[in-house]
């Protein structure tokens, strides 16, 4: 089991979309939200929007069975509820979400074991 995890910054104004958004796939749309992530191997979708003192964040986290399936079946999602979704993450994060669903070059800044 992968687990992507993303922490976001929210721009301002856009909290309240943010909000609204999970609010429209959870009430609205659910049966559709569970097809493209059963369709795309992923089991468990969290998101959370954290008070913070001035401002906000969004934390995402994404289980999913296996991260290059997910990744191939999400980007080729045709059906016009993926499509939407895709549209509103993009216009809400300002960057195209398969962007971080690629696996980039990660530079390890610091690592603690006991």
């Amino acid at each position: 089991m992968a687990q992507l995890q993303i922490a976001y910054l929210p721009r301002r104004g856009t909290e309240e979309p943010w909000r609204r958004l999970w609010q429209d796939v959870a009430e609205l749309c659910p049966a559709q939200f569970a097809a493209v992530c059963q369709q795309a191997g992923i089991t468990q979708v969290q998101v959370r929007l954290l008070q913070l003192r001035h401002s906000e964040l969004l934390l995402v986290s994404v289980q999913m069975q296996e991260p290059q399936q997910t990744r191939e079946a999400l980007v080729s999602a045709q059906s016009p509820f993926a499509h939407w979704l895709r549209e509103q993450l993009q216009g809400l994060l300002g960057w195209d979400v398969q962007d971080a669903l690629a696996d980039p070059p990660v530079d390890l800044l610091f690592s603690w074991e006991r």
